[in-house]
């Protein structure tokens, strides 16, 4: 018995399916530098996307329950390769770092902030002054401009990461003087954050490694 020869719809069918397995095959291999323009491109949410209809794609190429099964890893392993950028986070625009720190680390789709003074990059100055000289003698300073050029600095650092003070989740502050700092501090923070309401701890410390009266380090999503 002769074999039917395939209907012109059936070879349309296979060609598509071939064509559609070629697609994954060169998403998932896709050079860094490729990955990386497509990020800058058109941003992570839609390469999010771009990672799920890879997976919806190869389950509609493979078919039937094992299809839904390739259909979930390609996906997840698609977006992930598009997303991925995890490890240390340095910003050329923010103070630099007294010691062996990056000023932010990432893991997935958090990023984790170090703790940030109100220095300035390249001079190295503290807005509202340091509350000592150079001979340990007290100074006085402002804590209100200390702590607006701290969240500044911070709000630097998130931007530079991909991120941003309205996507903070989470913030550690540190002052050297509860009694005296605490009200202009708070009064400055909620001019940046009173509508962000992120999950927040303020703590007293003995000093700072620089003559600094607050320091904030803060938990954002990306």
């Amino acid at each position: 018995m002769t074999p039917e020869e395939p209907s012109p719809e059936e070879e349309d069918e296979e060609v598509s399916f071939l064509h559609r397995l070629e697609m994954i095959k060169d998403l998932i291999e896709a050079p860094d530098e490729v990955i990386e323009a497509l990020y800058d491109g058109y941003g992570k949410s839609m390469l999010y996307t771009a990672g799920g209809a890879a997976g919806a794609a190869a389950g509609i190429a493979v078919g039937g329950p094992v299809g839904g099964i390739v259909g979930g890893v390609v996906g997840k392993k698609t977006a992930g390769k598009f997303t991925s950028d995890d490890g240390p986070k340095y910003s050329e625009n923010a103070p630099s770092a007294v010691g062996a720190y990056p000023h932010a680390y990432r893991v997935g789709n958090l990023l984790f902030v170090s703790g940030i003074g109100p220095r300035q990059p390249e001079t190295n100055e503290i807005p509202g002054g340091p509350i000592r000289d150079a001979d340990d003698n007290p100074l006085d300073y402002d804590i209100r401009a200390q702590t607006r050029a701290v969240i500044e600095n911070i709000k630097t650092i998130l931007e530079d990461a991909g991120s941003s003070l309205e996507k903070v989740v989470d913030c550690l502050s540190f002052l050297v003087d509860m009694d005296r700092d605490f009200a202009g501090y708070n009064e400055v923070y909620a001019e940046y954050f009173s509508e962000i309401l992120c999950a927040r701890t303020t703590v007293a410390v003995r000093a700072l490694p620089t003559p600094i009266a607050v320091e904030l380090k803060v938990i954002a999503k990306i």
